[in-house]
């Protein structure tokens, strides 16, 4: 264990935090699957009769299928398919799942496009806080902690997102060297019972990190 928290401050104190961020980004990645999935299942069913809404949903679950297993090309096929034909929140949907494999080719300015469009226009407000989310761990590296705290907002208290968001502000204020403002985040997240277990494990690394450098 030690030898990984060894690792984690080398990458942290050459201001690599997103080497942080892909060694959890498959867990996050889940979790950011099983919300899509949340948001899309009243849709579904409210609108199970209307044969658009039906195919909109049956071209998501094979999005779904796709991803998980590894077949990127029809993933991204599926999208394409249902950015053309779905409906308005479908479509916003398939721009979530087409930033995260471009985020995974490291295509970040197409990221970054995708979720200004997503925030810029969507009405599902949980679909914007989860782009904002998302733009706010690419910019985590190049705000200050202040602008990273204005751009997280209300998200901090979010119920669903709040926890993620804290975590970034967590790595932003190791980036910026507020570890006391990271510690505060990171003891919000510990003390949180809807805190999963891998977030629990998480913070506590970052919170060693921190803590050492006070």
């Amino acid at each position: 264990m030690s030898n990984l928290f060894n690792e984690i401050d080398e990458d942290l104190r050459q201001d690599k935090l997103k080497t942080l961020w892909n060694k959890y980004r498959a867990a996050v990645f889940t979790f950011v699957i099983v919300i899509t999935l949340g948001l899309t299942s009243s849709e579904f069913y409210q609108y199970w009769s209307t044969s658009k809404e039906k195919n909109s949903g049956l071209i998501f679950s094979e999005i779904i299928d796709n991803i998980i297993q590894g077949d990127i090309q029809l993933a991204q096929d599926n999208i394409d398919k249902l950015s053309n034909e779905g409906t308005k929140n479908y479509k916003s949907y398939a721009l979530v799942l087409k930033s995260d494999l471009l985020l995974s080719q490291g295509n970040l300015i197409e990221v970054e496009k995708i979720y200004d469009e997503i925030i810029d226009t969507t009405n599902n407000s949980l679909l914007k806080n989860l782009a904002i989310l998302k733009l706010s761990y690419i910019k985590v590296d190049n705000y200050s902690f202040d602008q990273m705290k204005q751009e997280l907002g209300d998200l901090l208290g979010d119920k669903t997102l709040g926890l993620f968001a804290h975590e970034i502000l967590a790595m932003s204020a190791y980036k910026n060297e507020v570890y006391d403002k990271g510690i505060a985040s990171l003891e919000i997240i510990l003390s949180d019972e809807r805190t999963t277990n891998s977030m629990f494990d998480r913070a506590q690394m970052m919170l060693k990190v921190l803590s050492s450098k006070i």
